[in-house]
């Protein structure tokens, strides 16, 4: 069989598909893994797996890889003047956000380690609860 007598609709072995629609350069284990993937669509007949060149096409189209496009982070770009990016307005959001994180991590200097007097330090003797002598005595 050569590939001009192929049609879409042949059955062709994973061996064939390899040798004749992708002339080698995909190997049978690549096809196997694409059938793995759900890429490739094949029919089990007896122990051998059939595909079609169309089936081939169709797995190229899901394997194609598409171009990054690059977000654009710069704000909106129709209300703004050609290259300017809205960095005035970023940083200073980034310095209020700073000015807030400074104040949160600073506490409350009453309840530093360093401001608390060494007298308060030491836990002193507990003080028993008037309660609990009475009903003891009972």
């Amino acid at each position: 069989m050569t590939r001009a007598d192929l049609v879409d609709d042949d059955p062709i072995t994973l061996n064939e598909a390899s040798k004749l629609v992708l002339r080698g350069i995909v190997s049978v284990s690549a096809l196997r893994a694409e059938i793995r993937r759900g890429n490739l669509t094949v029919a089990r007949i007896g122990k051998n797996l059939y595909t079609t060149p169309a089936a081939i096409r169709e797995m190229r189209e899901k394997c194609r890889v598409m171009p990054n496009h690059q977000d654009c982070t710069s704000g909106e770009t129709e209300n703004k003047a050609s290259g300017s990016s809205g960095t005035e307005e970023k940083t200073s959001e980034l310095a209020a956000l700073k000015a807030s994180v400074k104040a949160l991590k600073s506490g409350s200097l009453s309840t530093l380690h360093k401001s608390t007097p060494q007298s308060h330090q030491k836990a002193g003797s507990p003080i028993p609860f008037p309660s609990r002598k009475s009903s003891a005595s009972t």
